[in-house]
């Protein structure tokens, strides 16, 4: 079964590559192609533990521990967004916010993607963490 999630990740991955471009950053009110690609990885307590440890190591920084804008290295113009409010200025689906993840921001913002850092596979756990400390559906 885990292999199988693996793959599927891979291909959803190289899928939102190829349909929203290798470096497409984030737009306001979200990217209808990101918005179209499903999680493939299963929102379950092993994933958002996973994703809590990547968001740890890659997020929190600027996100904070609990997502609220508030990190440590958090820039203070434009202030990094608050993952657990109701306001998704880029999208809300998992596509988007996996596409936000991968590629990043970019204009006046500083945030970078990660996907030469974080595996695919661990940015789909990033992003189930992330809705489980975020608005509920």
């Amino acid at each position: 079964m885990r292999v199988w999630t693996v793959v599927a990740a891979s291909v959803a991955v190289a899928w939102l590559g190829a349909a929203v471009g290798v470096s497409a950053q984030a737009k306001v009110g979200g990217d209808p192609k990101a918005a179209a690609v499903k999680n493939p990885v299963p929102s379950n307590a092993a994933s958002i533990t996973k994703g809590r440890a990547a968001y740890n190591k890659s997020c929190r920084h600027c996100h904070g521990l609990r997502g609220l804008g508030d990190g440590p290295l958090a820039p203070k113009a434009p202030k990094p967004a608050n993952l657990t409010d109701a306001e998704w200025k880029y999208g809300a689906t998992d596509g988007d916010i996996y596409n936000i993840i991968a590629n990043g921001v970019g204009g006046t913002s500083e945030m970078k993607g990660v996907r030469s850092e974080v595996t695919a596979t661990d940015m789909w756990h990033i992003v189930n963490y992330i809705r489980s400390i975020g608005p509920k559906k």
